[in-house]
């Protein structure tokens, strides 16, 4: 069965992600990525909708991919929400920059934890996975 990834990322860096997934199907990887809102956006403003359709998708990931880019440590809800979601949930959490943003600052959330985002590396990444 192929691990399934759960990412965590800021809107802004979609087309990002976008790629990432590009990459794993060209690589033609055993695992699957959950970034429900690439393929449907969440239609709802309240927080609470909104964190009982992520929780599931946390809860039954494998582990939890914080895409860091330029902006991502001025997330102040949803980023720190789903790491610290993981964090509870037990899960793997690994983070990693984007190749366009190697001096992006790394979100509390993530120095809080202990993790520290790898520079952008597919194999890194996947080997991982």
């Amino acid at each position: 069965m192929p691990a399934s990834a759960f990412l965590s990322f800021r809107g802004e860096d979609e087309f990002k992600v976008w790629t990432l997934r590009g990459l794993a199907e060209f690589k033609n990887l055993a695992f699957t990525m959950d970034d429900a809102s690439l393929r449907k956006a969440i239609d709802s403003s309240t927080d609470t909708y909104i964190r009982s359709v992520i929780r599931p998708k946390v809860k039954s990931c494998d582990v939890c991919v914080c895409l860091v880019g330029e902006n991502t440590f001025r997330s102040r809800k949803w980023v720190p929400w789903e790491i610290e979601l993981a964090n509870e949930e037990g899960k793997r959490i690994l983070a990693m920059k984007f190749w366009d943003t190697p001096q992006a600052v790394t979100p509390t959330v993530l120095t809080r934890f202990g993790i520290v985002p790898h520079a952008w590396d597919i194999n890194w990444l996947f080997q991982r996975m």
